[in-house]
């Protein structure tokens, strides 16, 4: 008996899903992560990553990293971490870009003095600093967070720290300026500095995420059209 009047009372408190699409509004982002997480558990997957985008995206350009990136976490649920795309680690890795301090993304919080040493690591790997970058790099704490920023470290976590401990004073790194960009971007983020604030970099994450400009992060959620509104079963740019 109390768990019918439970199942009443959920009922009546919480719409169901179309009455939450019906209402959603572009200035209550939050609304769109809510729907989304509704449209997941349904098993309506697509319709999910479409609203956590948009949730991202309103986040985002509104300045709330913390909601932003819960909105990259929630589409990294809908991806199979098992998957070689790259999809799962990329969304983790831009939802710790977007707020580093409040995110786990489902891995250990690394104290201050560990994301500091990593952070050491990746300015004397960039630097060509062989002696500092080969130590540092087989500091476990490093190691360890290598691979939780793997799909934003050129080569990978893995093969990032490769390249720290052989890195020779005769051969400098060869990086790219996206790369560079990108290891500057995690180091930043390491820091507890939001990328948006550096508008000189760019990061670029794995397909299926766009290039992310720091000075327009909601563009890493691929919503360019103003199609906030759900009306008559597809999205509106007009309420």
């Amino acid at each position: 008996m109390v768990r019918c009047i439970g199942i009443i009372i959920a009922l009546v408190v919480v719409p169901p899903l179309a009455e939450r699409l019906a209402a959603l509004d572009p200035a209550t982002p939050v609304a769109y992560l809510e729907a989304g997480e509704d449209a997941a558990r349904d098993g309506e997957i697509d319709l999910a990553r479409q609203l956590y985008r948009r949730c991202g995206a309103l986040a985002a350009s509104s300045d709330d990293p913390g909601l932003a990136a819960s909105a990259a976490l929630g589409m990294a649920s809908l991806e199979d971490p098992s998957r070689h795309d790259g999809s799962w680690a990329a969304w983790h890795a831009l939802a710790r870009m977007l707020s580093p301090a409040s995110v786990a993304g489902g891995t250990r919080a690394a104290p201050d003095a560990e994301r500091l040493r990593f952070a050491e690591l990746i300015s004397h790997y960039r630097a060509g600093r062989s002696l500092q970058a080969q130590r540092l790099g087989r500091d476990d704490s490093c190691v360890a967070l290598a691979r939780e920023w793997g799909a934003l470290l050129p080569g990978g976590g893995e093969g990032f720290i490769r390249a720290c401990t052989g890195l020779s004073a005769s051969a400098p790194p060869q990086l790219s300026p996206r790369q560079a960009d990108q290891l500057m971007a995690v180091e930043a983020a390491l820091l507890a500095r939001t990328p948006r604030a550096l508008d000189e970099l760019r990061c670029g994450l794995v397909s299926p995420i766009p290039e992310v400009d720091a000075r327009d992060p909601a563009g890493a959620f691929g919503i360019d059209d103003a199609t906030w509104w759900w009306r008559g079963g597809r999205w509106s740019a007009t309420k």
